[in-house]
């Protein structure tokens, strides 16, 4: 014991004459177990009460060093190396440890964080609280804030970043970038090395006041700063700044941060832990739902007589296949459903109850796409006639108005009453027909920072919080509530949610929507069905080809899943012989759609980061493995699938073709096609 600190003493003066020589480069000393002040879940964490700055090791390796938090005061930034007095508390109990450290200082508010580390997990959590007798009031606020190269991640060898979007509008795509690029991930973020890698994963696990991110910045192919952080805002929205937190006490959020053997599996421990704070929406669906959605070819087109002729069409030809158990089968009026009269909406419903399907329509009640004009003299629904849609626009900070420069429409103010009372009109219309579906849209608008009517208020995810909380009351516990454009967090008001922006036909919208499977599988764990938007097999302009056709049908199998067509089922484009061969040869291939109703969502096999979107999916579920493989070229492709066995069979589900082999298949696919593959060791 004596050498091993006598060593460590030598290393330690060794490396600070090799900083003094080589300034271009920080050398740091290993960190001692023994002057740890808390060891829990291969966690070592340190204190410097003398520099106020935190230090961790997991499994005895540096994790980083130097570490602080930090916060905004009136435009200045304060650290807690500002501080000078620190009172460190460690306790542990069996099983878990905690450390607080509560720091004091002459002129500043008094900061208190918290880590707290159970056995077993591969992760800990960290929270700061500030607090004033006057009050404190800030609109940022950092846990973790690691500069000057004290990030080891040379010792972990994470080559890559991973950025998650905000939300899903406007085409937004999940990025990987390399560890000296600048990056912004919103509520999460990783450092990972693909495929099954090592992965430090971070995130925030509360989504009600505040918008959370992480940075990373570097050089070459080192991270070397990193700022886990409350306060975001997403610049594609405007300047605006974050909404400021005030009181005697202000809290960031609880943040995640975590070393895992597989960066795959701490993004859904992130999940989870969020999902054991706050609980998902409790499910209203017996099964993956199944079924139609008017955008993906009816479109502007949609009327009571094509409406009606779907259901039918549904209940004859599809129905059948889909329903073989306990399946709900949904009918959905997306966009321009309001052509319908209120009877005849209430006779649809009616008509798909009859046909053993439900009933589904469409709302985005928090925004408008009048003009300028239309929105000063057109009255808010349910304020009879006193209230114009000019006088609900939310306002900015300066108490200027939002234009309708995001996605065409202008956001209105969430907490206004007339807001509220619009969308409890629309939603009394839609519980009247009896309908049994609502898919949201246009959400994003709702999170917008802002000066807010109701002045308890002030950040924009407290006001997206609020909005979504009282549409889901009026919906009740029974309404099956699907989110189109929104953010990812926070997500316990609905059971499913669209993982991308519109999605179509064309290899290129499914090569799209898998980015957000490669990258955003773990959202699985927070909705109960996610969504790969309207299945499109033949097209509004009849111009899929079979290829495609088959591509989409299956990233919409492998995507966690809602399994509805969009093809105009009562007057397609074109060959109509032609176009209803391919829909029901596509949509009702009993293994395919076996796949589907599993619910499961397949994982990414990652095999160059610098395709946006994985080629080969994979998903173990009762003994069998599944892998899906798509070819995003117009050109044919070969591609390699590690089984993970030794001598296997495998079936390929489309066309029913057996295989043999040992440890490998070898895939050949023509142009713009896939192949699902069921795989068994032999």
């Amino acid at each position: 014991m004596q050498f091993t600190r006598f060593f460590s003493m030598v290393l330690s003066m060794l490396l600070t004459i090799f900083a003094a020589v080589l300034p271009g480069r920080v050398y740091l000393a290993p960190l001692q177990p023994e002057d740890a002040d808390a060891q829990c879940g291969g966690y070592s964490f340190y204190f410097d009460a003398g520099r106020g700055t935190f230090s961790a090791a997991k499994d005895g390796v540096t994790l980083f060093t130097d570490a602080f938090c930090e916060y905004t005061r009136e435009g200045r930034t304060v650290t807690s190396k500002d501080y000078t007095g620190f009172e460190v508390n460690a306790q542990k109990t069996d099983g878990d440890a905690a450390v607080t450290v509560r720091m004091r200082g002459e002129g500043l508010w008094d900061l208190t964080q918290t880590f707290r580390f159970s056995a077993g997990l591969d992760w800990f959590t960290t929270r700061v609280t500030l607090e004033s007798p006057e009050g404190a009031a800030t609109n940022y606020i950092a846990p973790l804030v690691i500069t000057e190269k004290k990030l080891q991640n040379f010792r972990y060898k994470w080559t890559n970043v991973l950025e998650v979007p905000y939300d899903n509008d406007g085409f937004v795509r999940f990025n990987v970038k390399s560890p000296g690029e600048t990056t912004v991930s919103y509520e999460v973020g990783a450092l990972f090395t693909p495929d099954d890698g090592c992965g430090l994963v971070l995130g925030s696990l509360e989504h009600d006041r505040w918008k959370s991110a992480v940075e990373t910045g570097g050089e070459l192919t080192k991270t070397e700063t990193l700022r886990l952080y409350c306060g975001a805002t997403d610049p594609r929205y405007g300047t605006e700044p974050h909404g400021t937190v005030s009181g005697g006490s202000v809290t960031s959020p609880l943040m995640f941060i975590g070393v895992f053997d597989c960066w795959k599996d701490g993004m859904n421990a992130f999940a989870r832990a969020n999902t054991a704070i706050t609980p998902r929406r409790p499910s209203v669906s017996a099964s993956v739902p199944f079924g139609w959605n008017s955008w993906g070819s009816v479109q502007t087109d949609l009327s009571f007589d094509i409406a009606m002729k779907t259901s039918d069409y549904i209940k004859e030809k599809l129905q059948p296949a889909w329903q073989t158990g306990e399946e709900n089968i949904y009918v959905n009026l997306d966009s321009w459903w309001d052509r319908l009269s209120d009877a005849e909406l209430k006779q649809f419903v009616d008509h798909c109850h009859a046909n053993g399907q439900k009933a589904g329509i469409y709302t985005c009640p928090f925004v408008q796409w009048m003009d300028e004009y239309g929105m000063s003299v057109t009255a808010v629904p349910g304020t009879d006639g006193a209230v114009t849609y000019q006088q609900i626009r939310l306002k900015k900070h300066d108490g200027t108005c939002y234009g309708n420069e995001a996605d065409g429409c202008y956001p209105l103010d969430v907490t206004h009453p007339a807001t509220k009372l619009a969308a409890q009109y629309q939603i009394d219309r839609f519980k009247a027909a009896g309908f049994d579906y609502l898919k949201v849209d246009f959400l994003v608008h709702a999170g917008f920072e802002g000066d807010f009517y109701n002045r308890e208020i002030t950040t924009g995810i407290q006001a997206y919080n609020y909005a979504m909380q009282y549409l889901t009351e009026m919906c009740g516990d029974e309404m099956f509530i699907n989110l189109a454009m929104s953010p990812v967090f926070p997500y316990q008001y609905a059971n499913g949610r669209r993982l991308a922006c519109d999605t179509f036909y064309a290899i290129g919208d499914t090569e799209y929507e898998l980015n957000a499977v490669t990258y955003g599988f773990w959202e699985k764990e927070l909705y109960e069905f996610t969504d790969p938007d309207h299945i499109v097999v033949w097209g509004r302009d009849a111009g899929a080809d079979e290829n495609e056709a088959r591509s989409r049908v299956t990233s919409g199998v492998i995507s966690g899943t809602s399994f509805l067509a969009g093809d105009n089922f009562a007057y397609p484009a074109g060959d109509a012989d032609k176009a209803f061969a391919r829909i029901e040869r596509l949509l009702t291939n009993p293994d395919v759609t076996a796949v589907a109703k599993t619910g499961k969502i397949f994982t990414p096999v990652i095999t160059d980061v610098r395709k946006r979107s994985a080629n080969i999916y994979k998903l173990s579920l009762d003994g069998r493995t599944y892998f899906a493989v798509f070819n995003f070229s117009r050109l044919p492709g070969v591609f390699t699938v590690d089984t993970g066995l030794g001598r296997f069979a495998a079936k390929e589900l489309w066309t029913g073709e057996q295989y043999r082999g040992n440890q490998t298949l070898t895939v050949s696919l023509a142009g713009r096609d896939a192949a699902l593959f069921e795989v068994t060791g032999t």
